[in-house]
């Protein structure tokens, strides 16, 4: 089987719907959801992604199945998103080549534990290094070869408490060149919208008093406020 023939395990497509996250929040997006990841984040909100089962449950579809789904659904959207789990685990090279040449911005969501070869390719790329709270360590040297490689970089933090605060300083401190957006994390299956607002006030608050972040954002994830903790959206 020839690498354009390859299939990868969808575990998702949805949209067009908003970006959620990070600097292209708001922005409208097709998603691609890819199965498994090589982290286990405590609090992850797509577990059913890298789930002991997430194989069985994902659907191999070779590239060109997958772009000409997106152009079915996408009712003039031209911006995808490539997520998970972690993407970056897969051989994405032939369907970043094909979704360019049918004319999509292609964007990637990954925590920067891996490098691989068609990174470079992606029109852009959302980094999101996992904090104290996830449970997970971080490769720093792998996550610095990412955003080096990455024409359009940009970084999100989760914060959820005082230790994922001064670990997105210490990410600020690294890599002072990147935007970087603070999350505030969410509880699923806690958090209200009201709580969500209340927690989210307290973590602006906290950052315009911050003299270290000065072009940093503080956003919720907006799907979230939207649509509540449901799939497809």
């Amino acid at each position: 089987m020839t690498t354009t023939e390859r299939r990868l395990p969808v575990i998702e497509m949805f949209g067009p719907t908003l970006q959620g996250e990070g600097r292209v929040i708001g922005l409208k997006t097709m998603f691609v959801r890819l199965a498994g990841c090589d982290y286990a984040c405590s609090w992850c909100d797509t577990k059913y992604a890298w789930a002991p089962d997430h194989l069985a449950k994902s659907e191999p579809l070779a590239p060109a199945a997958i772009v000409a789904r997106l152009e079915a659904a996408a009712g003039g959207c031209r911006r995808v998103t490539l997520s998970g789990g972690n993407p970056a685990l897969h051989d994405l090279g032939a369907l970043v080549a094909q979704l360019k040449a049918h004319g999509w911005h292609t964007h990637m969501e990954t925590q920067g534990s891996l490098v691989p070869p068609w990174l470079g390719d992606l029109d852009s790329a959302t980094f999101s290094p996992k904090p104290p709270s996830s449970g997970m360590a971080t490769d720093w040297t792998a996550l610095a070869q990412g955003l080096a490689r990455c024409r359009e970089p940009d970084l999100k933090v989760v914060v959820f408490d005082d230790a994922d605060y001064a670990y997105a300083l210490e990410v600020h401190g690294r890599f002072p060149q990147v935007p970087l957006t603070l999350q505030l994390g969410n509880r699923v299956g806690e958090d209200t919208t009201a709580t969500l607002l209340e927690r989210l006030d307290a973590l602006a608050d906290r950052a315009l008093s911050d003299p270290r972040l000065g072009d940093v954002r503080v956003l919720p994830q907006l799907h979230v406020l939207l649509w509540g903790n449901r799939r497809g959206v």
